[in-house]
């Protein structure tokens, strides 16, 4: 037992020592000393099982708050969603949530049971794995500081597709004759000058809605940021782009051109003679607010519908732009810094599948000897 000692305030103070350090508490007489002895070595215990052996819910707390800073805003709020619909998942056999289990408990068959869970409750096989990934990363970094003695994702594999990949359907690269049916369909929406510059450029929308007047100049885009959600949902203007390579320069060509004047005029429409900062975005949604892709997606599947093709969303556009400059001929060294892709490889993994048409010619053309 510690020492009774009176200070000259009058409070009694009391030590104690726990896992090698010591603890004073203070109190007026020795009932509330020994009830603040009790609690504090209560919260010290819970701090080191914390701390010890965390459960996997509050690995991730610690987790998240260490990435804070080094991670953008969106990933994380995206990152939370995905780890917490698997945290969630009751595992039967223990009758507890995953994320009540102790880290280093956990086991591949508690996440088998968890990618079961995500199926059942319809999430597609490239969703379940994209969460999975998240967890893979946490136990990955878990693993790096020794708070467990192996990764259970390594031996968990991922599932494999059983419907078509989104490039092949809403993310595809459209044909030509798609291509002119839809804009001759698009005149007369508000988005038709963004649908263009996407198509044209191979910007992504977040990139098309963060572009300044300040930004082009010298004959080129200079793309430097992008849209991005903040953890409370709202709608910002990044101040960088979405990867170091995505920060790129885009050349003006006549079709690009002739979009900026387009929208600029319709800018000028909109607000009359109210002068206009070069730091504003270019292209806003039809309200003025910044480009959300909800409604500029809807919007698109209304035209598809009117235009009678299938339905896509605006990541066709960059993979349209894409292909059109693969069938030009186009480098894919050039193709990737027009894309902002960090490789190669990156670009012609995505959109280096041209369409068979093309195949065609490119055999037709094609001579050996």
């Amino acid at each position: 037992m510690g020492k009774l000692k009176k200070r000259a305030d009058g409070l009694y103070k009391k030590s104690f020592m726990y896992d090698g350090k010591r603890y004073y508490v203070y109190g007026h007489n020795k009932a509330e000393l020994e009830e603040k002895e009790r609690v504090k070595k209560n919260q010290l215990i819970d701090g080191k099982k914390k701390h010890d052996t965390p459960t996997l819910n509050q690995y991730y707390e610690s987790w998240m708050d260490s990435r804070q800073g080094t991670v953008k805003e969106a990933t994380l709020r995206c990152q939370y969603f995905q780890f917490k619909s698997c945290a969630d998942i009751v595992i039967d056999c223990l009758n507890k949530t995953l994320g009540e289990l102790k880290l280093k408990d956990i086991t591949p068959d508690d996440l088998r049971a968890v990618q079961r869970a995500l199926i059942d409750g319809g999430n597609s096989e490239q969703t379940v794995n994209d969460k999975l990934a998240v967890l893979n990363h946490l136990f990955s970094d878990a693993y790096k500081e020794r708070r467990i003695d192996y990764n259970p994702c390594i031996a968990v594999k991922n599932l494999k597709r059983t419907t078509p990949e989104a490039r092949d359907t809403f993310h595809r690269a459209l044909t030509i004759e798609e291509t002119e049916r839809f804009f001759k369909m698009a005149e007369n929406s508000a988005y038709y000058d963004i649908y263009r510059f996407a198509i044209n450029t191979g910007m992504r929308v977040g990139e098309i809605g963060a572009l300044f007047e300040s930004d082009i100049y010298d004959g080129v885009i200079h793309v430097r940021r992008t849209l991005t959600k903040a953890e409370t949902g709202n709608m910002t203007i990044g101040e960088t782009t979405k990867t170091i390579k995505a920060s790129r320069n885009i050349p003006l060509n006549d079709a690009i051109k002739e979009i900026l004047e387009h929208q600029r005029y319709i800018n000028r429409m909109l607000r009359g003679d109210k002068v206009i900062s070069i730091h504003q975005p270019i292209f806003t949604a039809p309200e003025g607010g910044l480009i959300v892709s909800a409604p500029t997606n809807r919007e698109m599947l209304r035209i598809c519908k009117k235009a009678e093709i299938e339905p896509f969303t605006m990541h066709a556009f960059r993979a349209t732009f894409a292909t059109r400059c693969i069938e030009s001929g186009i480098a894919p060294k050039t193709l990737q810094e027009l894309l902002g892709h960090t490789s190669i490889k990156m670009s012609m993994d995505l959109y280096g599948h041209v369409m068979d048409s093309t195949k065609q010619t490119a055999m037709n053309q094609l001579k050996i000897i």
